[in-house]
């Protein structure tokens, strides 16, 4: 007989039959010691695991995740996605090309673009990939519409001749692609292929957020109460307990309760048991939160409503460190994905897809004018591209083509006699 076995058969012969005293539903019912094996691992400090189960639909009911989601998924849904040409030395924006046309007015009928890109950024930080099906024109070969695919519907083999193949499962069932019939991003992968589902890799992040939102609400429902216990002098009957139960809850339970002072009868005493918010660590777990989201997300903490730690002087700065190592290096990804999918291979040598991220990348004004006035100093840019900078029509009749320098620059390349140099005040 093992030791567990001897302890147990001393306390079922030597202790008579307990009988449980009764309380009602938000209190603990306070009992004999039972010699289980649930007993022994309560006594030896194991503990059962509580998590709270957690999917992409509760994930996003915490707050902090909720923001972070919505930063994300409105700046990258904000940017201009276009098409360009791309040679040695330039970069042109082909604005009337059929894919710049899809990307700016939206990729099929239903979706506008700014709907098609969010969505992308939210399946992208849940489930880790984000999915859509390409329909083509036949004539040309380029993208002509882009449905997007729930992550969660589908999967991904190698078929005989080790080409991926997509597989949507749907209302109609199973549908099969080839890779080059589907935009597929990815976040980080061990594969190369599948990007890892954010939910479950960090499930007991977002478990603990939401045990803690569930304990404030229920801790909130109880009229802000803490738990306890009601002890007896005897045993009660079942209807007793029944009847003790339903008269507690009714006269004191809820938060149109809250205040009532209890009168106990016959020897009956309330314990309070539990711990307040604070001492539970409620607000320091909020705030765990939101630093894990931002550690997860890569959105710096004073976009998720935590001002704590940001100042004026770094919110700018922060602001530019979150443009260039989050969406800077999100945006090169879908780039990379749209401009091998969307495009024609007879298009690729020559065109790409890039998002215009020069809006996100300004200064304050009076250093933005500054900057400005330093490129058409120079002869970097022209009155009518200083314009177009912040938005505003050419001139109207052609003058600001044309390109200044300061008149003492000169070319390093050419005698100092074939240059066009001001005369002195001697002469």
């Amino acid at each position: 007989m093992g030791l567990f076995s001897r302890i147990q058969g001393f306390f079922s012969n030597s202790q008579p039959q307990a009988q449980p005293e009764q309380v009602s539903d938000n209190y603990e019912i306070r009992r004999r010691f039972e010699a289980t094996e649930e007993a022994f691992d309560r006594l030896a400090g194991v503990q059962k695991d509580t998590s709270q189960e957690v999917t992409a639909e509760t994930a996003v009911t915490i707050t902090a995740f909720w923001r972070a989601l919505n930063v994300i998924g409105g700046v990258v849904a904000s940017l201009p996605f276009a098409v360009y040409r791309v040679t040695e030395s330039t970069t042109v924006k082909q604005y009337a090309h059929p894919v710049s046309r899809l990307l700016r007015l939206g990729p099929n009928p239903v979706n506008t673009r700014f709907d098609f890109f969010q969505t992308m950024i939210l399946h992208l930080h849940t489930f880790g990939n984000f999915f859509a099906k390409i329909d083509r024109n036949n004539l040309t070969g380029q993208a002509a519409r882009l449905t997007i695919m729930e992550p969660q519907k589908v999967r991904m083999e190698y078929n005989n001749r080790n080409e991926v193949v997509y597989i949507y499962t749907s209302e109609r069932g199973e549908t099969r692609m080839l890779a080059d019939r589907v935009v597929h991003i990815s976040g980080m992968s061990w594969n190369a292929l599948t990007g890892i589902n954010l939910i479950e890799a960090f499930a007991k992040v977002f478990s603990t957020s939401l045990a803690n939102q569930n304990y404030l609400d229920s801790f909130y429902k109880n009229g802000a109460n803490l738990s306890g216990t009601i002890s007896v002098p005897s045993a009660l009957t079942e209807d007793a307990y029944k009847r003790l139960r339903a008269s507690w809850q009714a006269q004191y339970g809820g938060v149109k309760n809250m205040g009532k002072t209890a009168i106990l009868e016959q020897g009956a005493k309330y314990d309070q048991i539990g711990l307040s918010p604070s001492q539970a660590g409620a607000d320091t777990t909020k705030k765990m939160t939101i630093a894990d989201v931002a550690r997860i997300t890569g959105v710096p903490q004073f976009l998720l409503e935590d001002l704590d730690r940001a100042t004026f002087n770094n919110i700018e700065h922060l602001s530019l460190l979150f443009v260039t190592y989050t969406i800077l290096p999100l945006c090169q990804n879908i780039e990379a994905e749209l401009t091998r999918k969307c495009l024609a291979d007879g298009e690729l040598d020559r065109f790409e897809i890039k998002a215009d991220l020069h809006g996100l990348l300004r200064a304050d004004t009076e250093n933005r004018a500054k900057l400005i006035e330093s490129l058409m100093k120079w002869g970097i840019i022209n009155r009518d591209e200083a314009r177009s900078l912040e938005g505003l029509n050419p001139i109207a009749d052609g003058s600001g083509q044309a390109y200044y320098v300061p008149m003492n620059m000169i070319d390093p390349t050419q005698p100092i006699d074939n240059q066009n140099l001001a005369p002195n005040e001697n002469g």
